[in-house]
């Protein structure tokens, strides 16, 4: 449990990869953490590292990615591989445009939840609120 968790209030790391112009939906997920009561750090990244470095910096709790370019399994293995070099324990969620067909290779490489298109705000809310209980 980290500090956040601790007094109350859980902090997510929300990440676009700079080349990926889509964030319409990313946005709207933010607004809706936000209006839940959950912090909100949104960050663009070029390299899955940095964005490692920057989830130990604001001890994120979450951290939420969105890919709309096919990119994914990239971004996730690099993120993860990351992660896990920093010991970080933070679950990484992913939103965008995503194949369905891909949906069980990101989970087993680590992703604990993917939201793809038609996904509502409110899932991906609930789903995070559910991670602190």
């Amino acid at each position: 449990m980290s500090d956040n968790q601790t007094k109350g209030k859980m902090k997510v790391l929300m990440a676009r990869f700079s080349l990926d112009g889509h964030d319409r939906g990313l946005l709207s997920i933010m607004s809706s953490f936000r209006d839940a009561g959950i912090e909100v750090v949104y960050i663009y990244f070029s390299d899955p590292k940095e964005l490692a470095k920057v989830a130990e910096e604001e001890d994120a709790d979450v951290i939420g990615l969105t890919s709309s370019m096919g990119q994914h399994f990239y971004i996730a293995s690099t993120l993860l591989k990351a992660l896990n070099e920093r010991k970080i324990n933070a679950p990484v969620i992913i939103g965008g445009v995503i194949p369905t067909r891909d949906v069980p290779q990101l989970i087993d490489m680590g992703i604990k939840k993917v939201f793809g298109p038609g996904s509502a705000p409110r899932d991906a809310v609930d789903f995070v609120s559910g991670l602190s209980s």
